[in-house]
């Protein structure tokens, strides 16, 4: 019985994902980007755990009949894809007469990559770009690119969906695991202090903002340079 208890407990706190990315839509339609984001990693950080405490807690066997990962997937669309879509409609980041069509690139690119049955390889990497595209956003806000340049990122992603490089997946894939999560782990606190200085206030690390920006931008290429040694490497 207490197992039982604890597994739904899990399914609860997977989907309380769902209203995360309610209060993420909410803040979109207030103009509020630190909250929008605020909210996305509120649903990102309850995605990246709320898997293992399935597996530790035995969720799959003792809740059969609720299918987690369609669980999972109705929520990280909600919270990856439509969410984004509705952001970068609303904060015109793509030009006007563009951004129709960006937004319906992306929700259906992204179904594909919902419905692949080969998304992940044996050892946990993702096959094609893993439709993240709160993170995508959320490097546009940061680095603050024009239209275009926007525009021309959204293309890129579209079609690197297609494209078999393999992305690492750093709560599960076993190859060079604990820096992994550490490099994980200090990305997440500079992205915190990037989100930060979204708000309309004067963010009180801004002074320290060189420092963790490019912090932030060599641990991004730590994870380009593994997913490209990765792709190329000849099994």
């Amino acid at each position: 019985m207490v197992n039982k208890a604890q597994s739904w407990l899990v399914h609860i706190f997977t989907a309380s994902g769902a209203f995360a990315g309610f209060l993420s839509l909410q803040a979109i339609l207030n103009d509020n980007v630190f909250l929008a984001f605020l909210w996305l990693s509120v649903a990102f950080f309850i995605d990246g755990i709320d898997g293992s405490l399935a597996r530790y807690y035995k969720v799959k066997e003792n809740v059969p009949f609720i299918e987690g990962s369609i669980l999972d997937n109705i929520i990280d669309y909600l919270n990856y894809v439509f969410i984004p879509s509705v952001m970068l409609y609303w904060f015109d980041l793509v030009p006007p007469q563009l951004s129709v069509f960006s937004v319906a690139l992306i929700l259906i690119v992204s179904c594909y990559t919902f419905s692949n049955t080969k998304l992940k390889t044996e050892d946990y990497f993702f096959r094609g770009f893993p439709a993240v595209w709160n993170i995508v956003l959320f490097y546009l806000f940061v680095v603050e690119t024009s239209q275009w340049i926007n525009f021309t990122v959204i293309i890129f992603f579209s079609v690197m969906t297609f494209i078999p490089f393999e992305y690492i997946h750093p709560f599960r894939v076993k190859e060079k695991k604990y820096l992994n999560l550490f490099i994980t782990f200090i990305w997440g606190l500079c992205c915190l202090l990037l989100l930060i200085d979204l708000r309309d206030t004067l963010s009180p690390f801004s002074a320290y903002r060189e420092i963790y920006f490019w912090l932030w931008v060599v641990l991004n290429l730590y994870f380009l340079t593994f997913t490209i040694k990765r792709s190329i490497t000849v099994k």
